[in-house]
């Protein structure tokens, strides 16, 4: 898969998770338990806080020369897999 695909399939799978991220905001409004409100809340926040850094890394993608692209995607792989482990293992279940 060339640069060009990769960043667009990336990108692609970046705004899913964002909306999942915010389909389990929209029902943290909701809760009536406040602990565990304020609890998902901070998680969610973590959350995206990886999912920016995973942004980053993917946008200076397009910088990177030919030759060194591949080193910076297997980053942004190792990271997105994580995050995405973290999610599902924190928060999936609400979304």
């Amino acid at each position: 898969m060339g640069r060009e695909a990769y960043q667009v399939g990336m990108e692609q799978r970046l705004r899913d998770l964002s909306l999942q991220i915010d389909s389990v905001r929209s029902r943290l409004m909701d809760s009536p338990h406040d602990g565990l409100r304020m609890e998902l809340a901070a998680q969610l926040s973590w959350l995206e806080h990886r999912r920016d850094s995973v942004r980053e890394k993917l946008d200076a993608l397009s910088d990177e020369p030919d030759g060194t692209w591949e080193d910076l995607k297997a980053e942004v792989e190792d990271e997105w897999d994580a995050l995405i482990q973290d999610f599902e293992e924190r928060v999936a279940n609400l979304a």
